[in-house]
């Protein structure tokens, strides 16, 4: 079996880890916040005290951040590229921008190895290892993340190095667009004095049907923050001015995401406490039942 390293152990990263613990790979696992690193080490996994001390351990590093920490948890004196050696490979699995990746690729130590992975699916697929996970890198690169990658869902070979992020930002175009417009489906229903549940049955009978389940899955708990994040890097990439429905969407889900205390995650959208300020929970303003 394999060493791995696991950079990132947040709602997904979490979940992912286990599926290589299972596999009887040896994992060296690290994250900024020590307690999700132990929920780890209590599984099996092993704790580092840098990403770069990952790296130093593992055949393969899997980095799986947000994409604002993309930068330090790979970059520096203490990034995972600090510590990569020639024939390890890196997987970045992250939602990021060409430019990123780009920052990336050009700081990669000679001999060492580089694929984009990026993932489809939320935090269930990950749980049940049920993603797809868009590989995209140079031959040798992905066929030595391929058996690690394969352990998460299913892999599809999507091209040379940058076509896993291109094809993830093309998908989410479409992804962000239906979270937007399921939330401002239910703003009107406000604005005309109707129900939620009647009209989430409603959009349930018909093409987003498969958006409604995943919005009322309780066990899929992404934040909203984490999709308006999302748009951030789409737009990032593709512009705003290219891509106007997507701006406006993630106008709408920065503001839902702004909405509550705690932070809503994925079914708050089908809620009250994500609604437009006046018809917000606890507004004197409700919707007919």
């Amino acid at each position: 079996m394999a060493n791995v390293g696991f950079v990132g152990l947040g709602d997904m990263g979490s979940r992912m880890v286990p599926h290589l613990l299972n596999a009887q790979h040896r994992v060296f696992v690290f994250d900024i916040l020590r307690e999700r690193m132990d929920a780890m080490t209590t599984l099996g996994a092993v704790a580092a005290d840098s990403p770069a001390a990952v790296a130093r351990k593992a055949d393969v590093v899997v980095s799986a951040v947000m994409s604002a920490d993309i930068p330090a948890a790979h970059l520096g004196p203490e990034g995972i590229l600090a510590g990569m050696r020639a024939g390890a490979a890196l997987a970045v699995v992250s939602t990021m921008t060409p430019a990123s990746l780009q920052s990336i690729a050009s700081a990669m130590p000679a001999g060492a190895h580089l694929v984009d992975a990026p993932l489809i699916g939320g935090v269930r697929y990950a749980s049940e290892a049920s993603l797809t996970v868009l590989l995209a890198g140079e031959g040798e690169a992905m066929a030595l993340t391929e058996p690690i990658l394969a352990r998460f869902g299913k892999v599809a070979r999507v091209g040379p190095l940058g076509s896993g992020v291109a094809y993830k930002l093309i998908t989410n175009v479409v992804v962000m667009a239906a979270e937007a417009g399921l939330r401002e489906a239910l703003d009107l229903a406000d604005i005309l004095g109707c129900s939620y549940q009647t009209t989430l049955e409603l959009l349930a009978r018909g093409p987003m049907a498969a958006v409604v389940k995943r919005a009322l899955d309780r066990d899929n708990p992404r934040p909203v923050r984490d999709s308006a994040r999302d748009f951030d890097v789409l737009l990032a990439a593709g512009g705003e001015d290219n891509l106007p429905i997507s701006a406006a969407g993630r106008r709408r889900l920065w503001d839902a995401a702004n909405a509550a205390t705690p932070p809503p995650v994925f079914v708050d959208l089908t809620s009250h406490s994500t609604a437009l300020p006046r018809f917000r929970s606890g507004s004197s303003q409700k919707s007919r039942s």
